[in-house]
């Protein structure tokens, strides 16, 4: 009787592999179709969000990128760096020096040569640039927005208009004693430039 039984429990057990296997795989398959489909969940039914990796074939996705300028930060940064006064007058400084076509390093280079970024002015003069100032002819501004508009004005007309465009050139002119020197203040004006850059 056991010989007998033998080979039905042998095709028994395979019926039975068989049969689990194929459910398994039918499982499997309609899980993974599950899985890959696009499930919509209630509004405010839950408490968190969903993410996708990717965004939706037909949206757009974009970012605007603003673009601004960061002259007059980097100028403003430049001047709290030497615990300047002219440290809240940077937009100004880039103002002017964009109204007459100016390199926006040029004018806080010179103020800095000339009085330490405003530390070292005459009295109610707000003149940071030295400028106009021989013995005691002092040319004096009312602000110091004045000053960087008037001197940013001259330099454009007195100077850079006859081809003087470089600090080199400009201390021929604006400081010719300097020359004297070895050219001091042409290379103290460059050195800050080059800081600003």
């Amino acid at each position: 009787m056991d010989t007998q039984l033998a080979p039905t429990r042998g095709i028994n057990f395979a019926y039975s592999w068989f049969t689990t296997a194929c459910v398994a795989l039918i499982f499997a398959v309609l899980f993974l179709i599950y899985l890959s489909t696009e499930r919509i969940m209630p509004a405010g039914k839950y408490n968190f969000k969903i993410y996708a990796a990717l965004p939706f074939e037909g949206r757009i996705v974009w970012e605007d990128i603003e673009k601004k300028d960061g002259r007059s930060i980097l100028i403003s940064s430049f001047f709290k760096d030497y615990k300047s006064i002219l440290s809240d007058h940077g937009q100004v400084f880039v103002d002017v020096a964009d109204k007459y076509n100016l390199d926006y390093r040029l004018l806080p280079a010179i103020a800095m040569q000339e009085s330490n970024g405003g530390k070292k002015v005459i009295k109610n003069s707000y003149n940071p640039f030295g400028y106009g100032i021989y013995g005691d002819l002092v040319i004096r501004f009312k602000s110091w927005e004045e000053a960087i508009e008037r001197v940013g004005r001259a330099l454009k007309e007195d100077y850079l208009s006859q081809g003087l465009t470089t600090p080199s050139k400009i201390m021929t002119k604006y400081t010719p004693p300097s020359l004297a020197k070895g050219g001091t203040w042409a290379k103290g004006v460059t050195i800050f430039m080059e800081e600003l850059r």
